[in-house]
């Protein structure tokens, strides 16, 4: 996971360590909400990092603004959850 609070904290442009504790929880958040859509995540694959990041930075910024997620990670999350369904994971 620390990885991963290094990628978010790079896509925020967050120098910092003091929302450390905030970033880890809203991580861990996300995970377990792209796992209630069929995504288990392999954190030791890049793409399942960057995934994870982007979400959870997506999540970040839509407390403050009305971001609708990008198209880019919609079909991510959709290829995701297909690819997850023709693996058996489901």
């Amino acid at each position: 996971m620390d990885t991963v609070l290094i990628l978010l904290k790079i896509d925020l442009g967050i120098t910092h360590n003091l929302r450390d504790e905030y970033f880890l929880t809203l991580l861990i958040s996300c995970e377990q909400e792209l796992a209630g859509k069929g995504i288990r995540l392999n954190l030791t694959d890049s793409q399942d990092q960057i995934l994870l990041s982007d979400y959870a930075a997506w999540q970040y910024r839509k407390r403050t603004e009305d971001t609708p997620l990008s198209n880019n990670l919609k079909w991510r999350i959709r290829n995701r959850i297909v690819k997850g369904r023709a693996n058996g994971a489901n």
